[in-house]
């Protein structure tokens, strides 16, 4: 019995591509900067990463030693493994001196077009596994770029720091994206689009689980997915960012689940005042769930028809659930939905403390009555907020806060007067009574199958 089911797991991790090491009979080839001799077992050796990567077949994997590797690289066979010094460890919780396979970007190189920043590393096939590197100082554009022709990628336990932006991410979302156990800090570095940020998208996005990586000190934001072609099936789960502007702002995405992340920021002196958790124009199916705002200088969680197209304009997201979330210490207000799709938005058993206003709803949120209500909040706790718990200054048909329906929420200050009441009971979002409920998670069936776990 433990042999057929050991069968079975081997057989379904086969089926959704994910990583189980190179395949039997594959070649390992190592790269190393260090005439002393190879530091691990391989089949050959090569001097640089790029002619590991040309040598290689389909299924291969290749080793690269310690050292700092003055490169640019383009992988364009399916099926390579390439991993650093550090493939496996989790680069959360590395320093990034001892030890690495660092790539930086030759001071020597001409500028690539501006318009097409191809990065220091480039995916640009299926299947490929990415794993354990420092990637720094790409001044010119991306760390890392993936291919919108190609998915299936693995980019795992990497450290991105100081580039133009960090990941710059595609996929066409035949086998699902991982972007896992990364660490993105202050990719800064360049004024093109996408610059300031850890992770971008704008070509294409499809089926992509973006999970506990650290996003620190970005000007633009942690993750930001451009107002441009539509993106789907997208999980952002479990990541912490620190000090960025914004932790993930998202435009034209579809399926959009972000879950149980942490995010806390506080960058004096930045007069833009981003929202830790930005929901724009074109989105739909977007579920904000868990998540943790300790703090930041704007809004927590944010809802509103901006685009960011010079083109496209302006537009209402589609079907917003905002539930079960903690937002304290935002400078603006806690959660603010001021966008104006009609029935599109639930708010629901969130908790908001030390906000400026703990729930807002804004003046484009309205509909005309209580029967075409844009926004639904429900069993929300908002207390301790410095100037209300809870506001709606909605005039749809001449009467603040008759557009939307506030049902059983919690609050010590309200505008209008009962769309919150200090003595009313609702259950706090981060505490469970007895023994917890259990929610299964429904994911895409192309994107994450039945049996197996996002990881």
């Amino acid at each position: 019995m433990k042999r057929r089911v050991a069968v079975l797991l081997f057989a379904v991790l086969a089926a959704v591509g994910l990583s189980v090491g190179p395949a039997r009979g594959a070649t390992v080839l190592v790269v190393d900067d260090d005439t002393g001799g190879r530091c691990v077992f391989g089949d050959r050796d090569v001097s640089t990463i790029q002619a590991a990567v040309d040598e290689a077949d389909p299924g291969d994997l290749i080793r690269v030693c310690p050292g700092t590797y003055i490169e640019t690289v383009v992988v364009a066979k399916k099926r390579l493994t390439i991993k650093g010094a550090k493939a496996g460890v989790d680069a959360r919780w590395r320093t990034g001196t001892n030890g690495e396979s660092i790539l930086i970007i030759d001071p020597d190189a001409e500028p690539p077009d501006p318009e097409a920043p191809g990065g220091l590393v480039q995916l640009r096939a299926d299947n490929i596994t990415w794993d354990g590197f420092l990637i720094a100082k790409n001044t010119f554009g991306p760390g890392i770029s993936t291919s919108p022709d190609a998915s299936g990628y693995e980019i795992r336990n990497t450290i991105f720091n100081d580039n133009g932006l960090g990941l710059y991410l595609h996929s066409k979302g035949e086998r699902r994206t991982n972007v896992l156990r990364n660490r993105f800090h202050a990719n800064n570095e360049f004024e093109q689009p996408g610059a300031g940020t850890g992770i971008y998208s704008e070509l294409g996005a499809r089926c992509i689980l973006i999970a506990d990586n650290l996003f620190e000190e970005h000007n633009e934001a942690g993750i930001l997915f451009a107002d441009s072609v539509q993106k789907s099936c997208i999980w952002v789960e479990r990541n912490k960012s620190i000090d960025d502007r914004s932790f993930a702002t998202f435009f034209a995405s579809s399926h959009l689940h972000l879950t149980a992340n942490t995010v806390r920021s506080n960058r004096p002196g930045d007069l833009t005042h981003g929202s830790a958790i930005f929901i724009g124009a074109r989105n739909k199916h977007v579920v904000v769930l868990r998540n943790h705002i300790k703090s930041t200088d704007g809004n927590g969680i944010d809802v509103r028809d901006t685009s960011a197209s010079d083109t496209l304009g302006e537009a209402p997201p589609q079907k917003v659930d905002i539930v079960r979330n903690k937002v304290h210490n935002s400078k603006q207000n806690g959660i603010d939905v001021a966008a104006s799709g009609v029935k599109q938005y639930v708010v629901r058993g969130n908790y908001a403390s030390g906000n400026g206003v703990g729930i807002h709803v804004g003046p484009e949120t309205h509909g005309v009555g209580p029967e075409t209500a844009d926004a639904f909040l429900a069993n929300n706790i908002a207390r301790g907020n410095t100037v209300l718990d809870c506001q709606d200054t909605t005039k749809g048909d001449g009467t603040a806060g008759t557009d939307n329906t506030w049902r059983n929420n919690a609050g010590n200050s309200d505008q209008p007067d009962g769309i919150c009441h200090p003595h009313r009971r609702t259950a706090d979002p981060g505490h469970h009574h007895g023994k917890p409920k259990r929610h299964k998670k429904k994911h895409p069936k192309r994107c994450f199958p039945m049996g197996v776990r996002a990881i």
